[in-house]
């Protein structure tokens, strides 16, 4: 009888394919609210696109490295060429010849939107969770909640931060208790200063502010899941995964988007790959293709070379674009590095109307302003800074 369990179990197993990841010591065991069966089993479906992230940010260092050697500007795409894993070319992106997204209605007003990370270093789930409630009761329009920038990259922050976000959404008790607590203090700091509350209920206004998420980017690796072989793997699938699998059902529900920020990207090739991975998700989720809703940081100068297409690539699942500051002026700085006559002044004189930034800025506008093939156009806003300029006949405002 033991000799046919035995044999009965390595059937099992060779039935039962094993994953093609692991999981860093005991954190699937210690998160299993976040590595849900759901998660594993998306995780596993679009891991092999990981070779293809792997094969593009190959390229995208062999291209820099190239344009240092050759001292070469960056340039535009040729525009009989077709964007890499899509049927369009690039005359067509930017002729407007392709399907875009329509604006959800929950992401067409955002005159006020926030940002930071869901959790906080070393702390407990109930102090993690007061920054998602502070966000959430702050009456701004959106909260963009960040995978990225403006989370500690270390021990397991982003997994707090995965858990705490599924918290929140899905309104745990855990979550509204820290709420109903942070809108206290909210009310009595508020009758203090403004001699009123400006709360008046509380569970209410936790569903007014758009929930978005921002992942990392292509170049990173993720810190807990890594190829069975040992090989890193994509920190943004890790990402673009566990915070779709466990959160799509409970914001469709109630009405609201599924809606990311895609930083970092260069290239319209590296947004077709974002826009495979997005509509693989989809696919293994069930969801229709274009469900989950993006809006893309132009953080470098390379995509503001390819902006059209970056949308065209993107299809049903871009929304807009977001025009930081920082980043830019940084990548503007590490583009032409190579070149001695330029010298760029202290970051702070560069404000969204000096030269480079104002053609920047500008490109993006009209990115925007292009229909598509059903006559739908994009989102633009402001991201970190506050001064973007407002033009009209007769003056910039």
């Amino acid at each position: 009888m033991a000799l046919e369990i035995v044999a009965w179990l390595m059937t099992l197993s060779i039935a039962m394919p094993s994953r093609p990841f692991e999981i860093r010591g005991t954190l699937d065991s210690s998160y299993p609210d976040v590595f849900t069966p759901e998660a594993l089993a998306a995780l596993t479906a679009l891991a092999p696109l990981d070779a293809d992230r792997k094969a593009i940010m190959k390229g995208r260092i062999a291209r820099r490295a190239a344009r240092m050697r050759d001292r070469r500007r960056i340039g535009f795409l040729d525009p009989q060429s077709v964007i890499p894993r899509t049927q369009i070319t690039v005359q067509d992106a930017r002729d407007g010849k392709f399907i875009g997204s329509e604006i959800p209605n929950d992401l067409k007003r955002q005159w006020i939107q926030g940002t930071g990370p869901a959790a906080r270093p070393g702390a407990t789930v109930e102090t993690g969770l007061r920054n998602i409630a502070y966000a959430l009761l702050s009456g701004a329009d959106g909260w963009m909640f960040d995978g990225e920038d403006a989370l500690g990259q270390v021990s397991t922050m982003s997994l707090d931060n995965q858990r705490n976000l599924k918290l929140a959404i899905h309104r745990d008790p855990v979550f509204l208790k820290v709420g109903e607590h942070v809108a206290g203090e909210m009310n009595t700091w508020a009758k203090g200063f403004f001699g009123r509350e400006t709360i008046s209920d509380w569970e209410k206004q936790l569903e007014f502010t758009t929930k978005m998420f921002r992942a990392r980017g292509l170049h990173l690796d993720d810190r807990h899941v890594r190829h069975a072989g040992g090989e890193s793997f994509s920190a943004s699938i890790v990402d673009l995964v566990l915070y779709v699998t466990n959160n799509h059902r409970r914001l469709l529900l109630s009405g609201a988007s599924v809606a990311l920020y895609l930083p970092k990207i260069q290239t319209a090739e590296e947004a077709a790959l974002w826009n495979d991975m997005l509509s693989a998700l989809e696919r293994h989720l069930g969801l229709a293709d274009g469900t989950i809703k993006v809006y893309v940081l132009v953080e470098q100068i390379e995509a503001c070379f390819q902006l059209m297409e970056i949308r065209a690539a993107l299809g049903p699942h871009f929304i807009g674009f977001n025009t930081g500051r920082w980043d830019y002026i940084n990548s503007v700085s590490d583009a032409l590095a190579w070149d001695p006559d330029f010298v760029n002044p202290n970051i702070d004189a560069i404000t969204m109307t000096y030269g480079y930034m104002r053609i920047y800025e500008d490109r993006v506008r009209r990115a925007v302003n292009t229909p598509d093939a059903k006559g739908q156009y994009a989102l633009w806003q402001g991201g970190m800074e506050p001064n973007i300029p407002v033009g009209s006949d007769t003056a910039v405002n």
